[in-house]
């Protein structure tokens, strides 16, 4: 609603001065809603720096678990020996291992046929002789009646897609008088793909029978393995792998599962970064420049985390505290990371490095912690943004009655002075009036007036 600014225009020679009244007023009745606005405006930017303090520790928790993931899968990485024939998709497994592929001998593909004979029209020529068709998909054989109007390929294209067996059937227009119908199966693997006219009588093969789809066939360590995909993702632990092409003879195709110190040293990069950004918001919040957060808990609670953090440390391996591979703490509380250091330390020492950030051992267990602070409805956080959230809510209710009344009272001063300016107006024109008389007087009885 706002205050109503009022301005006095009044007809006496004390109008200014009821001017300055009404001024002085408005004033003094606006100290307790500039009280409410200044404190309005401090939640606003309490909101605001808890919100940044969240955001940060949350990013912080989010390093976190990911040093945590790595840690668990020991960051393997997987290579492939020949990637045109191999590749690998996905990993998520912590075994060092190797795995070597052999005697690829076919690769998965989907069967397809084509209708034996051509057609001049696939809108006319008819296509059964009887109008009757069996369409056989593996084991799954489905009926087709193809009445007056649909004995044609439209008609039998439409018949065999609104099946759902699994299969595509297409026209294929050679030429102007050259048609001919194809039907291909949806996946991938070996299975009967074939089309009977008139089964129940001739029982013609409508469809050829050249390509009736392949497996994925090859030895995994020697062990024969047949899949209907190019993709298996069933077979090796945690690791799914694409087969492109066949082998050579005596050709071995190679998996490789072996950690990659990369993936630990890019996600402790990331972790300094995230916490040094945390450390730059809780000392603005601390010491004698402190911010509008000075004192508040969830300060307390952001140093709680980086004081567990900092002080974190094993008491078994060869990686025991931070400074162990290449992580220091500089008396700002701010920390760096020696990426050469890193890179310079042992297979030994690399592995327990992903001990240092183990879940429920290592550092990974804070991760709980940071969760607590900035879960998105539960957090610590959270909950006082939304405190906030309602503290603004009160006040917005307290600044509108509070401005309602305060346009009350200017309104009453106004009506008031206006009614004395009215009054003070009426007696400066009765005295002009008898100023006027007694000039008037002086000059009839003395010729002069007084002067």
């Amino acid at each position: 609603m706002g205050l109503t600014p009022l301005t006095f225009s009044g007809i006496s020679q004390y109008s200014s001065d009821f001017q300055t009244i009404l001024e002085r007023v408005t004033t003094i009745a606006s100290f307790p809603l500039t009280q409410l606005k200044n404190e309005q405006t401090d939640v606003a930017a309490k909101r605001q720096l808890t919100n940044e303090l969240n955001t940060s520790v949350k990013l912080l928790g989010e390093r976190l678990t990911a040093l945590k993931d790595i840690a668990a899968n020991r960051g393997v990485s997987a290579t492939s020996s020949n990637t045109a024939k191999l590749t690998v998709d996905t990993v998520n497994t912590g075994t060092l291992t190797q795995y070597n592929l052999t005697e690829v001998s076919s690769t998965a593909r989907s069967a397809s046929e084509t209708s034996v004979a051509t057609f001049a029209s696939s809108a006319t020529t008819t296509v059964s002789t009887t109008g009757v068709m069996r369409l056989t998909v593996g084991s799954q054989n489905y009926d087709l009646n193809l009445p007056s109007g649909q004995n044609n390929l439209v008609g039998l294209r439409n018949k065999i897609n609104s099946l759902n067996a699994g299969v595509t059937a297409t026209i294929l227009t050679v030429d102007g008088s050259t048609n001919v119908l194809s039907v291909t199966a949806n996946t991938t693997g070996a299975r009967t793909l074939s089309l009977r006219d008139d089964p129940a009588g001739a029982n013609t093969n409508f469809l050829t029978a050249a390509n009736q789809g392949s497996n994925l066939n090859f030895k995994l360590n020697g062990v024969s393995v047949s899949r209907a995909s190019n993709q298996v993702n069933d077979l090796i632990p945690g690791v799914s792998f694409t087969v492109r092409e066949t082998t050579a003879a005596n050709e071995t195709l190679t998996i490789n599962l072996t950690s990659d110190r990369s993936k630990l040293s890019d996600a402790i990069s990331d972790f300094v970064d995230a916490y040094n950004a945390v450390q730059e918001k809780v000392t603005a919040q601390v010491g004698k420049t402190a911010g509008l957060l000075s004192g508040d808990y969830l300060v307390r609670e952001a140093q709680d985390i980086m004081r567990r953090i900092s002080s974190f440390g094993l008491a078994n391996g060869t990686v025991k505290n931070w400074s162990d591979f290449g992580v220091d703490f500089a008396a700002s509380g701010a920390i760096s990371f020696d990426v050469t250091k890193f890179n310079s330390l042992s297979v030994t020492v690399l592995q327990d490095s992903f001990a240092f950030f183990a879940d429920t051992t290592g550092l990974g267990q804070l991760s709980k912690t940071t969760a607590a602070f900035s879960a998105d409805v539960t957090g610590l956080a959270a909950l006082q943004i939304a405190q906030y959230d309602r503290t603004d809510i009160r006040l917005d209710e307290q600044i509108l009655v509070l401005e309602e009344r305060i346009n009350l009272i200017l309104q009453n001063y106004l009506q008031k002075l206006q009614a004395a300016d009215a009054l003070l107006g009426a007696f400066e024109s009765q005295q002009r009036v008898i100023t006027a008389s007694v000039d008037s007087l002086n000059l009839v009885l003395y010729g002069k007036q007084e002067g």
